[in-house]
């Protein structure tokens, strides 16, 4: 019998700061648990992960937001 261990998916914080109006955002994104997955804040920039993630400020609905931070968000579960 084997044992299957379960990864749980990466949880990190984007810091975006909107182009038009300047304000700072933060925006949680769940990195699936794949083989593949980036393991720290590092990878996750040189992944294509961001590359499909969109924009939209809350404040002025500009389209175009600049990341300035990225950081790992601890899981207590």
């Amino acid at each position: 019998m084997t044992v299957a261990l379960r990864h749980k998916p990466r949880i990190f914080a984007l810091h975006i700061r909107c182009d038009n109006c300047l304000r700072e955002v933060s925006r949680a994104i769940e990195v699936p648990a794949v083989d593949d997955a980036p393991c720290d804040a590092d990878e996750l920039a040189e992944s294509g992960f961001m590359d499909t993630l969109g924009f939209r400020c809350r404040h002025c609905d500009c389209q175009i937001g600049r990341v300035i931070g990225v950081s790992q968000e601890r899981s207590y579960a």
